[in-house]
């Protein structure tokens, strides 16, 4: 479909237990809106996730991405679509053995931009979230709070079209949770779409959004 990024269409997919987690999940995704997608611990948030990343992939029902069928995927394809998605909490964890900054960085490296606009990318960033005196440290000695702005650098630096956020709020303090909204909702301006899921409506309101609950293996 044109000026989509993400439909999903009839997914069914159960859990490593065998359980049934969605029965008939459809969602579609258009270029410069963004979705909340709302739902409590247990309920599918990460599956649909790795679903969109080629981490998991359903009994049955279509996935498109980007223009692409997805549902099954070749490694190949797996790259090529991962680049288009900047990514946070979740699957998307750091690279231990990389620096603050290489994690940063590292989105602008596989995309091979010249190496002056990723230097004054991830300084710029670096700034933004105060992570500065935090550059030359690797993951291990971060806080759980550091972690959560360095994923946000990182998913911010390539200005891919899809940002998506598992659990904004995990671990942060109402302070710094209200700053990564802000900054959320400055991305959402810019014209990136994103989809985040959480399990408590967000504090600010992401211009261009839909939202959506998660209830009895489908979206509402």
């Amino acid at each position: 479909m044109q000026g989509t990024l993400v439909h999903l269409s009839d997914i069914q997919i159960r859990t490593k237990r065998g359980e049934e987690l969605f029965s008939g999940l459809n969602f579609t995704l258009l270029a410069e809106r963004s979705a909340v997608i709302i739902g409590g611990a247990g309920s599918g948030k990460t599956t649909i996730t790795e679903l969109l990343i080629g981490m998991q992939r359903p009994i049955s029902g279509t996935i498109e991405l980007f223009g692409e069928q997805f549902q099954q995927p070749s490694r190949r394809q797996i790259r090529r679509i991962r680049r288009k998605i900047g990514g946070v909490g979740g699957p998307f964890g750091l690279v231990p053995s990389l620096t603050v900054a290489e994690n940063i960085q590292m989105p602008l490296i596989i995309a091979g931009e010249r190496i002056e606009h990723q230097k004054e990318r991830m300084l710029k960033l670096l700034g933004e979230f105060s992570l500065l005196n935090h550059a030359v440290q690797y993951p291990a000695s971060l806080t759980r709070v550091e972690h959560m702005l360095v994923q946000i650098a990182r998913a911010s630096i390539a200005y891919q079209p899809l940002m998506i956020i598992d659990e904004p709020s995990a671990g942060l303090d109402s302070r710094t949770y209200a700053r990564v909204f802000d900054h959320l909702i400055q991305a959402s301006r810019s014209g990136r779409s994103l989809i985040i899921l959480t399990s408590e409506k967000p504090p600010m309101e992401i211009p261009n959004c839909d939202h959506y609950t998660i209830e009895k293996g489908m979206l509402v």
